[in-house]
């Protein structure tokens, strides 16, 4: 197939993302993205939010195997949990997996006590995020090891499923239901913003809580990353988008161009003044007829004290004037006033 090529309309696709410094943490933070046209803050946002909840990578523990239990109802002696209270414990341990393939821990007891996470014995690929999540207490010493299986996964996978998906698990396997998903939380809202010479752009500002495994921002990657791949697929690879650039004009040369077409009586100078610049002579004979301000700041000194009854008191009086607009004498401004023909002035005005 041939290369088709779209030339569209300049579209504002959004340019940064900004982060709250002051309350950002490992688990919380706020982000602020723009710009965007109207009406595409909810559109992203919803996508985000979505893609961010249900699609973003995490682990969880799958399986575990406890020496001498044989099914997930059972009670241990000398534990003070049950089977069903331990596994539940299991459930909040978050952990973070650095690795493709499934990896396994082990908890070994022997004495008295309650044992956490942080007890745990973890490959260097696994990296438990809360250490002091409580697994289970013995209430008098007795030699206990525990088997887990951790694995890396996205949103909410019931222990069937996960039963149904393994193909040979040891007998006293305990499948547990696995929520993979490392973020707990996501809110946006979107704001109307000014941007260059628009105001009515939007701005994401979006929130996103995680349970310390992954970082807000490493979440946004994925959630983006994901939404990314898959609308490529909806643009056959010979096709190529080229939006044009916007066309706005020069803001500063246009606020120019309009003082610069302004009458001269607007420079508040003297009555003398303003006569010699508009109905005066030059000492060597012609008609001075200088009625804009753009007429007037490309005379030259020299050619401003060539004006009968001129002097050097009006010529600093017209520097003045000239002065607190920004302009000065000598000014070259024919680009500005380029296709403006004399007198266009005062006919728009009129």
């Amino acid at each position: 197939m041939f290369e088709r090529i779209y030339h569209l309309k300049h579209f504002i696709i959004l340019e940064k993302v900004e982060v709250e410094k002051e309350t950002q943490t490992d688990s919380y933070t706020k982000f602020f993205i723009e710009p965007l046209e109207r009406g595409w803050g909810h559109t992203i946002g919803t996508a985000l939010r979505r893609s961010l909840l249900s699609s973003v990578q995490g682990a969880a523990i799958t399986q575990v195997k406890i020496e001498g239990v044989s099914h997930e109802f059972s009670v241990i002696p000398d534990v003070l949990e049950d089977v069903p209270q331990i596994i539940l414990n299991l459930k909040k341990v978050r952990l973070r997996l650095n690795s493709e393939v499934p990896k396994t821990c082990y908890l070994y007891t022997d004495k008295e006590g309650e044992y956490k996470a942080k007890d745990l014995q973890v490959p260097p690929e696994v990296i438990i995020a809360n250490p002091e999540q409580p697994i289970l207490t013995l209430t008098a010493d007795k030699k206990l090891k525990m088997e887990m299986k951790v694995e890396n996964g996205r949103g909410y996978v019931p222990a069937e499923k996960l039963r149904r998906m393994s193909e040979e698990a040891p007998m006293g396997t305990i499948f547990l239901d696995a929520f993979f998903s490392p973020v707990k939380k996501v809110n946006y809202q979107v704001e109307t913003m000014q941007y260059l010479e628009r105001t009515d752009l939007e701005r994401i500002v979006l929130e996103i809580w995680t349970d310390g495994t992954v970082t807000p921002y490493e979440a946004l990657i994925q959630a983006a990353s994901i939404l990314k791949n898959s609308f490529e697929r909806l643009i056959p690879k010979e096709t190529t988008i080229d939006f044009l650039p916007e066309e706005r004009p020069d803001r500063e040369k246009e606020q120019l161009k309009e003082i610069l077409m302004r009458d001269i009586e607007d420079l508040e100078l003297s009555n003398r003044a303003i006569n010699c610049l508009k109905n005066g002579r030059y000492k060597d004979g012609g008609k001075v007829n200088v009625r804009t301000i753009g007429e007037l700041v490309q005379l030259t000194e020299k050619d401003i004290l060539n004006i009968e009854n001129f002097g050097k008191k009006s010529l600093e009086e017209v520097k003045s004037a000239l002065q607190r607009w920004g302009l000065s004498l000598g000014m070259d401004v024919s680009d500005i006033l380029k296709g403006i023909k004399k007198g266009d002035e005062t006919q728009e005005e009129s």
